[in-house]
């Protein structure tokens, strides 16, 4: 990745390590909420391939299962694998940032758990229509991915390669 003065400015925008690390926040919260339990450390590569394209994001539904729902957007799912890959740097970056500001923390297991210590994140302060969507729709994968089962699983239902 490019240090952040010599990124072009669209990319400074989508990938800002605040606002991604924000959508990892929703996600680690209400994954949380769901299984008492941290998220599994390497979920957290998942998220911003599925939520930031506004394509993918707009067919994300709690209506339906993870692997029915993959099976039923295939098109969108084609190249889910290079997208997830070529967004860890940006993922690192955002969880970085919210490690350093306390507001996510690594567990004794390598697991990632929102800081029960810190005043939890407004879901409507300061956002406009489609940051609220990228938060919703983080829950709502948050929410597939706590009734999916192992990682191992999630991993292979959405392609993606560890």
């Amino acid at each position: 990745m490019r240090e952040w003065n010599q990124r072009p400015k669209e990319v400074k925008y989508l990938f800002n390590p605040a606002f991604c690390g924000r959508v990892l926040y929703a996600m680690v919260a209400e994954y949380q909420k769901n299984t008492s339990r941290a998220l599994p450390f390497p979920l957290v590569y998942l998220i911003l391939p599925l939520v930031l394209p506004k394509q993918t994001r707009e067919r994300i539904s709690s209506k339906t299962q993870l692997m029915n729902w993959v099976q039923a957007n295939q098109a969108l799912m084609y190249n889910y694998g290079k997208r997830a890959n070529d967004l860890i740097s940006i993922t690192n970056e955002a969880l970085e940032l919210m490690l350093q500001t306390g507001m996510l923390r690594l567990t004794d297991m390598g697991e990632i758990e929102r800081n029960p210590n810190m005043k939890s994140l407004s879901k409507i302060k300061f956002i406009d229509s489609e940051v609220s969507d990228c938060l919703n729709k983080a829950e709502h994968v948050a929410r597939w991915f706590a009734s999916a089962g192992k990682v191992e699983t999630i991993y292979f239902c959405l392609g993606v390669r560890p």
